[in-house]
């Protein structure tokens, strides 16, 4: 059942990281629409737009590949754990 948990516990971690972001990145776009965007002009906006997308597309690679190794590593040692513990039964 600590297998589960963990398994359950991890994704859970990860979804709260991701809506954490998820947040964190609105909040930026927000203060860029109230600050920056009404001085730029169309072709400027388009650019930073452009910018920001890939921006965001490799930071949000880069966090789910973290959160996936981290998740990966947590279900090897608990799937480790299990099986120690089920050699120790035998």
């Amino acid at each position: 059942m600590s297998f589960l948990k963990d398994v359950f516990q991890t994704a859970d971690e990860i979804k709260q990281s991701q809506e954490k972001f998820k947040s964190a990145v609105e909040a930026s776009f927000h203060q860029l629409d109230v600050l920056v965007r009404p001085y730029l002009g169309e072709a400027q906006n388009e650019t930073l737009s452009e910018i920001l997308e890939g921006l965001v597309a490799s930071v949000a690679e880069h966090s789910f590949q973290i959160g996936y190794s981290s998740a990966m590593q947590t279900f090897a040692e608990a799937a480790a754990a299990l099986e120690a513990r089920s050699h120790a039964q035998q």
